[in-house]
């Protein structure tokens, strides 16, 4: 006989049922996990092997649909039991703790649960982004979302902005080469203009691989931006030396003009001529080291 409803599955209590992993389903891309499970990933394969030992301690959420019970909160600890059976020798028999959803509960309430209730690996700021998304177009706002995650509206805005980006941008959050914070001030600087502070950020951070850092911090960003500025023009020999006369000060010695040269002036001369001594009609000589001439 078909089973009804998840009671009808479950052995035990009737507040706290016990189902086996087998039992509960998962709706594809509902969690905001871009990973429910990674055997690569240490805290992953801890938990799993954690329930390999001692199973499921920590309840998981599920609902009742089309005849099936899918997993609302506990995406990762389903995954893990699945994984502690088929790879790490866990009973196959093994029953986890499972609690049922408000039957009243709508999708965007069960939506927002993944915030709520996510007491485990704490999701991403990227994860975080896609479930504060998926609620505005479910007709949450921004400030409704904010007051009941108590977090301020501008970062709840700052999330979803992020998650719009390009995967140019993103990749290089979730890769860590680039914080979440990092991208945001990038994005708010670039007033959203999405390609262009992707484009920033890249250079960042092949500015940090330079000097061997794995992550672009803001120095980074700065470094890379002064590259970007252009440089000026090289100044011909005439320009240069016509600045000079502009400075210099002369007076008229009989039949003769005097020109007096500062410092500075002499330094520019040295530098434009390539000499290292300049000879003038009187026979005075000057050097770099000169004050006055």
């Amino acid at each position: 006989m078909m089973a009804t409803g998840i009671k009808e599955l479950a052995k035990g209590r009737s507040d706290q049922y016990r189902l086996s992993p087998f039992d509960l389903h998962t709706k594809e891309g509902w969690n905001a996990r871009e990973n429910d499970f990674n055997p690569e990933d240490i805290e992953d394969l801890a938990l799993a092997q954690s329930i390999a030992e001692i199973g499921v301690k920590q309840s998981l959420t599920a609902y009742w649909e089309d005849g099936k019970a899918f997993v609302s909160d506990g995406h990762r600890r389903r995954a893990a039991a699945m994984y502690a059976i088929d790879t790490l020798g866990a009973d196959r028999e093994m029953l986890v703790p499972v609690v049922t959803e408000n039957r009243n509960a709508d999708e965007a309430e069960r939506t927002f649960s993944m915030i709520v209730r996510n007491s485990g690996k704490p999701l991403t700021p990227i994860e975080q982004g896609q479930v504060f998304k998926r609620l505005t177009d479910l007709g949450w706002t921004e400030s409704n979302i904010a007051k009941k995650a108590g977090i301020s509206r501008v970062h709840v805005s700052n999330l979803i902005a992020l998650v719009a980006a390009p995967k140019t941008l993103t990749d290089l959050v979730r890769s860590g080469e680039v914080s979440s914070t990092l991208a945001i001030t990038t994005l708010n600087k670039h007033k959203g203009e999405a390609k262009a502070a992707a484009k920033e950020l890249k250079e960042a951070v092949k500015e940090a691989k330079k000097s061997g850092k794995d992550r672009a911090t803001a120095k980074h960003v700065r470094k890379a931006a002064e590259k970007k500025q252009p440089k000026a023009p090289a100044k011909s020999v005439k320009q240069a030396v016509a600045e000079i006369f502009e400075r210099v000060w002369a007076h008229q010695d009989g039949d003769n003009v005097v020109v007096h040269f500062g410092p500075a002036d002499i330094a520019a001369i040295f530098e434009i001529t390539g000499l290292s001594e300049l000879k003038f009609l009187d026979q005075s000589k000057a050097r770099p080291s000169d004050d006055l001439v």
